[in-house]
């Protein structure tokens, strides 16, 4: 499998409401990942559960061949 990473987005959301949301660990949500894979353009979502924060790119690419299996 052919695994391009293309774009990746980081989400976060401040576990109080109403307070305001910052970058950081642990206002960490999420990842939005766009890749080619075998050629073709798909879009993953990940939540903080199945990718933490400090994923590094070869931890991503394992994660969607995972999830394309």
């Amino acid at each position: 499998m052919n695994i391009v990473l293309k774009e990746l987005k980081l989400q976060f959301k401040n576990p109080i409401i109403g307070q305001p949301t910052r970058a950081i660990e642990e206002h960490y949500y999420g990842r939005r990942v766009v890749a080619l894979v075998n050629g073709s353009e798909k879009q993953f979502y990940f939540t903080k559960d199945e990718m933490p924060f400090l994923a590094n790119e070869v931890e991503i690419i394992s994660s969607i061949e995972n999830r394309e299996i």
